[in-house]
């Protein structure tokens, strides 16, 4: 394999993605215009009065009453995909959509997310349900800043002294993770554990195999009245494919349960590396001048920005 093909792809500023698709014309497959061919006819099935033919036109036509999309790159480059989509069309976002995202039903179950990027999402060839986290959260960025803006504040710790500060970052500065390593044909990363000195192949789940895996570790530890969720081992066994080439999903399991503490992170370590995403890693400035570079903590009020 040649170096290029090692590399999955480099370093992309969001702002570069944001905004390619915005100096093509207006003309470009990229806008949904969603204009008919057809000539409107009145609703009770009678001809329309010539004020009446340029309203309807007038919402046909004018660019301020169409809903438009645009090209949003997927950080994974559509490698794990069956399809190999590597980019999906995202819909800007609508007041209606603001309505959706303070409805107390959907924020008390944590689906917005899930029903926003439906809503949004127009490619037909995925569902946000099987993008994988990292694409998700592409996505998520992008309606975000097409929103709102790139300025976020963000309450951030100085790492010299705990002390607290506010600053405002350029969510347009962050970037795609760079990932060196490709997977292989099958779509599987290749490990090797310290202490059983084993090779460990694994894949990368998708959103929906998270999510059910969280649900299925949460009603087993309420069934069960447990302490504590086992909800980290099981997802460990769901990325696990093969240990030695041994794929019995019985014996992945009984393996995982009586793995040392130590395999296991080696295995977690290895699925963040590989694991395509936005790099949510900021460089702050601290009031006295002081540099330093830290996660941005994306909070609550990520998409209720302060008026």
């Amino acid at each position: 394999m040649s170096e290029s093909e090692n590399t999955l792809h480099t370093k992309k500023s969001l702002s570069d993605l944001v905004h390619e698709y915005k100096e093509k014309d207006i003309k470009n497959e990229n806008i949904n215009t969603t204009i008919s061919n057809e000539i409107p006819k009145s609703p009770i099935g009678g001809k329309l009065n010539n004020e009446q033919f340029q309203n309807v036109m007038s919402q046909e036509t004018d660019p301020d009453l169409i809903l438009t999309y645009e090209l949003v790159k997927l950080p994974s480059k559509g490698l794990f995909y069956t399809n190999r989509i590597d980019e999906v069309k995202v819909e800007y976002m609508t007041s209606k959509d603001e309505d959706l995202m303070t409805t107390p039903s959907l924020l008390e179950s944590g689906k917005v997310m899930d029903v926003l990027l439906k809503r949004k999402i127009k490619s037909p060839e995925i569902s946000p349900e099987n993008l994988l986290p990292g694409d998700r959260n592409a996505i998520i960025l992008f309606l975000r800043t097409s929103s709102y803006g790139t300025d976020y504040k963000v309450e951030v710790t100085d790492p010299r002294n705990d002390r607290t500060f506010k600053q405002t970052v350029d969510l347009s500065k962050l970037e795609y993770k760079e990932l060196k390593v490709m997977p292989d044909e099958h779509g599987l990363f290749t490990v090797e554990i310290p202490m059983r000195k084993k090779i460990v192949k694994f894949k990368l789940l998708t959103h929906k195999e998270d999510a059910d895996i969280f649900s299925k570790a949460e009603s087993i530890k309420d069934a069960y009245g447990s302490e504590f969720s086992e909800y980290n081992t099981m997802k460990l066994k769901a990325h696990i494919m093969s240990i030695n080439d041994n794929m019995s999903r019985d014996y992945i399991n009984k393996f995982v349960d009586a793995m040392p503490a130590l395999d296991a992170f080696t295995i977690r370590k290895k699925i963040l590396e590989v694991q395509p995403d936005v790099d949510m890693s900021y460089e702050f400035t601290a009031p006295d001048g002081y540099k330093f570079k830290a996660d941005i903590n994306v909070g609550i009020d990520f998409f209720f920005p302060s008026i």
